[in-house]
């Protein structure tokens, strides 16, 4: 019998925080199905690790899936618009892409590791191929957090830097600051799973040193991260499907604007599009970005909060039926499209009514002009029309 762990967000109820305990594998996890059901909690008894979940999505995890490698295809294909120099580093990001990100942690050992309750788990704020695991001391009280970064680049350069060890059978680098601990693991030469461990401060200041810390949970993540698990695979459920698709594709709409254009990515989940020919950065306008089109697959909570009465920074539109709003910078313009509003999770454990995020799409542009007009161009690919 497969043991079923949910693994997206977790949302523990006040009641077994803090001072319970999740030995018995048994907390409460609340998500908002739809207005009516917000409130809803509903217990989970599960072993190993702890459950965090959003009831709408049937969110789940197993830690030993029957197919490792998932349904992706071993070949990943290139955007025609990426040249030649950047093709290496696209097809690295493909491939990076497609690993589970929050799959790679285990909640159970970060609490063994760091004696603090796990919290929360969820995408980070960079883009999809993130995922940080926050844990939990007092409601007053600092505590330890836990980034992964899936595909981060760690060169030749990077590893002078770190010590080389082995930790479960991995081959893995440390490098140690004073508040905070790295470790890589590569994936090839160029790049890495890199997780950071950031230490609870001042007077939570722990006894154990963050690099002993994160030594002991890569340790008990080693036999996960032998194989790195795949989007698909079973290990966490629902899926966030923009991870399927190739950001470049998205962006590739938007090369008709540039001369000379190319595309370039810049980790697994963004790509650009620019010129060759870029104008010089002093010769650009105050309040106007690069002459680029940045798409980033990203979750993050509702752009309407952006939009204020009074303030015409930030105004919202409907694209292909999906919300989307247009934020306006210093430095040029940010679009926030809500592609899945029926797969959500809670942002903020203490105030679940009131956050949640939602996958989108990011699209960065020089100024919010013509952004409604990229942004339109680029839904339409996403959604295969």
């Amino acid at each position: 019998m497969k043991t079923i762990v949910r693994l997206i967000r977790a949302t523990i109820d006040d009641s077994v925080r803090p001072g319970s305990s999740t030995e018995s594998g048994v907390l409460y996890s609340a998500s908002p199905a739809n207005a009516a059901n917000r409130r809803m909690w509903q217990r989970l008894t599960l072993t190993g690790l702890f459950a965090v979940a959003l009831l709408a999505g049937a969110c789940t995890v197993d830690p030993r899936p029957d197919n490792p490698g998932g349904d992706q295809q071993a070949e990943q294909q290139v955007e025609a618009g990426v040249p030649q120099e950047y093709r290496a580093k696209a097809l690295a990001h493909a491939r990076d892409r497609q690993i589970d990100a929050c799959g790679l942690h285990d909640p159970a050992a970060a609490e063994k590791a760091t004696g603090d309750k796990g919290d929360e788990l969820v995408p980070g704020s960079g883009g999809l191929h993130e995922c940080d695991l926050r844990l939990h001391k007092g409601e007053f009280n600092s505590t330890w957090r836990f980034n992964v970064e899936a595909g981060a680049l760690f060169d030749a350069s990077s590893r002078k830097s770190a010590a080389p060890e082995n930790l479960g059978g991995l081959d893995i680098f440390v490098t140690e600051h004073d508040t905070s601990c790295e470790i890589a693991k590569p994936i090839d030469d160029d790049y890495a799973v890199v997780i950071v461990a950031n230490a609870p401060s001042g007077k939570d200041k722990p006894a154990k040193a963050p690099c002993q810390v994160l030594r002991e949970y890569v340790t008990a993540l080693a036999p996960t991260w032998k194989e790195l698990p795949k989007r698909g695979s079973g290990r966490t459920t629902p899926e966030f499907t923009l991870t399927r698709l190739d950001p470049c594709s998205a962006a590739a709409t938007a090369m008709d604007m540039f001369a000379e254009p190319f595309l370039e990515t810049s980790n697994p989940v963004t790509c650009t599009a620019r010129s060759m020919k870029p104008a010089p950065p002093q010769q650009r306008p105050k309040g106007v970005g690069r002459d680029e089109v940045t798409v980033t697959w990203v979750m993050d909570d509702d752009p309407s909060k952006l939009v204020r009465a009074g303030d015409d920074s930030a105004r919202e539109v409907t694209i292909d039926g999906r919300k989307a709003v247009l934020n306006k910078g210093s430095n040029g313009c940010t679009t926030y499209i809500v592609w899945d509003p029926d797969v959500s999770v809670v942002a903020d454990n203490r105030n679940p009514e009131d956050e949640t995020l939602t996958q989108q799409i990011r699209v960065t542009t020089a100024t919010c002009d013509n952004a409604e007009q990229i942004a339109q161009k680029i839904v339409a690919k996403v959604a295969g029309k």
